[in-house]
């Protein structure tokens, strides 16, 4: 057993709860209580499991007369009844800060302390049943039985008081506290993930007794198996004094059945414990493998399994903040170009490539910006690029810049494509489809419509990651990005939507265009033959 110290949203007290979060337990009454009827439920089943083996072991190893065993049978009723009262009086007292947080928050300290006695509640039970509730058993039945030898004649042998001591101490709670270790952490499983949820507990003050498998199993393993094998012994002594001579045959069958049944009881347990946890971890990381990153698992175990949901959420977390600082601030990559880049078939370091670079501007935007409020300018912008990009997606392009009230894309780059040109223009011409959808949804609501002009160039460029080491960003650096922007400004003059370079008409195989002749392009010394394509044509 170890002693750790562990985040209050990481960490678990035992088994899987459902993935997503919760509030808080503040104002969740039904929450507690529901955990309150669980655990009593379990004390009481563990304080049935306990009975029979006592009582086995009671008929195999005195031959008690009839109305012996029937005053022992009262006597166990009253020590059972007393045992209950001190199990439910201390597992109420143990779980008081996580009832207090029904009625009024807690922060910090307060919250890890109820996080910290719910994450440790199965080891609690252990101690509570081999501790408090083992030794008032014991002190109970010795008083029990010297007062109905003294009272009722019952003619038990001082010299088997010892006997009540061994079996309270060891074989009647053995079954209870396995029992209660796994029953009691998955009912703690939904306070605990309702806790956790908040964030409220203070990763400092969050106190976990780890119990890894192995310690587990060998500790339960040699309780369930090294203390009835004594106790059978004890028997055996016991019967040899009597004068009835040997043990019974079908006293040894009823000693071993019960042995047997407490191991398969704990291999029970054991098994269902294993299953339920792997199973949570399996299910947390088939949906990161699919990409929801948007829960974190909610896995309450003090053993391995814990700790490795302690990773698989840090990795989460990782995960999610790249994610979220790649929407806001990096790059727009198609799904395609994004397991590209992730499986290493695409160098950053730097390279030479011939790309097609499309460049789109919305006309008189600055007009429309001074009518409306930042608020909506943003809006605005964010709907026009949102159906611009998936233009551009479904075509292999990736988006390297959003400039303001424009955006340059590239095709042929990140990932290498033999017919960039062509995705190029027919990802313009999803573009001016896309505009006309858009344009007749702000028809309907009132608002004027927006028109754009589309450049598109192919050239050799260089490609890689440019910037600081903290800051890198793949771009495209070349004659075909610049002539790509000035060849979108002719659209103004020529009355176009669509213009791009005869080389990259010719590459693309497209047909429809109309030829528009030698064209002065800004920056560039000659002339450049430009063709139109789409409605404007």
């Amino acid at each position: 057993m170890a002693d750790s110290r562990s985040p209050a949203s990481t960490s678990g007290a035992h088994r899987a709860a459902p993935l997503g979060r919760t509030p808080s337990l503040r104002g969740g009454a039904p929450v507690y209580r529901s955990l309150w009827k669980k655990v009593t439920r379990n004390i009481l089943a563990g304080t049935l499991i306990s009975v029979i083996p006592g009582m086995v072991f009671y008929s195999a190893a005195f031959s008690y007369p009839p109305a012996q065993m029937a005053t022992m049978l009262r006597i166990a009723l009253l020590v059972v009844s007393a045992t209950l009262a001190v199990d439910l009086g201390l597992t109420r007292w143990y779980l008081a800060p996580a009832r207090n947080m029904e009625s009024q928050p807690a922060e910090g300290r307060q919250a890890a302390r109820a996080f910290s006695r719910l994450h440790n509640l199965p080891l609690f039970s252990v101690v509570r049943v081999f501790g408090p509730h083992a030794f008032a058993a014991s002190a109970l039945a010795q008083a029990a039985v010297i007062f109905a030898n003294a009272h009722w004649g019952l003619g038990i042998p001082a010299q088997d008081y010892w006997v009540y001591w061994l079996l309270n101490l060891t074989l009647v709670p053995i079954g209870q506290g396995v029992f209660e270790y796994h029953a009691n952490g998955w009912a703690a499983c939904e306070a605990l993930a309702a806790l956790d949820a908040g964030g409220r507990a203070d990763p400092d003050g969050v106190r976990i007794r780890r119990v890894g498998l192995a310690t587990r199993l060998a500790v339960f393993y040699a309780l369930v198996a090294v203390p009835p094998l004594i106790l059978f012994y004890v028997a055996l002594r016991i019967r040899a004094n009597e004068a009835t001579g040997a043990v019974a045959g079908w006293s040894v069958v009823r000693v071993i059945a019960g042995v047997v049944a407490l191991n398969f009881l704990l291999l029970l347990l054991f098994a269902s414990d294993v299953r339920r946890s792997s199973s949570a971890l399996l299910a947390g990381l088939r949906r990161v493998e699919d990409g929801d990153l948007g829960p974190h698992l909610k896995l309450f175990s003090t053993d391995e399994f814990g700790v490795i949901a302690e990773g698989v959420n840090k990795m989460i977390r990782g995960l999610r903040d790249r994610e979220r600082l790649r929407g806001l601030f990096g790059l727009n990559l198609g799904p395609a170009v994004t397991r590209a880049i992730l499986e290493g078939e695409i160098q950053t370091e730097g390279e030479g490539r011939e790309v097609t670079v499309l460049f789109c501007d919305i006309r008189d935007f600055t007009t429309f910006c001074q009518s409306r409020t930042p608020r909506q300018v943003v809006e605005r912008l964010n709907r026009f690029f949102e159906i611009m990009s998936e233009a551009i997606d479904s075509h292999g392009g990736f988006i390297n810049k959003f400039l303001g009230d424009g955006l340059l894309a590239a095709f042929g780059a990140p990932a290498h494509s033999g017919d960039h040109a062509q995705q190029a223009v027919e990802a313009a011409l999803a573009m001016e489809t896309s505009l006309g959808t858009f344009n007749a949804e702000l028809a309907r609501a009132g608002e004027p419509k927006m028109e754009i002009g589309i450049g598109i160039d192919t050239g050799e460029v260089i490609v890689g990651n440019i910037g600081s080491s903290s800051r890198p960003e793949y771009t495209i650096i070349g004659g075909a990005a610049n002539r790509s922007s000035h060849i979108e400004q002719l659209n103004k003059i020529l009355g176009t939507r669509i213009l791009l370079s005869d080389y990259t008409y010719r590459k693309s195989q497209n047909g429809g265009g109309r030829t528009l002749g030698a064209q002065r392009v800004r920056g560039l010394d000659h002339p450049m033959i430009l063709v139109t394509v789409g409605e404007k044509a």
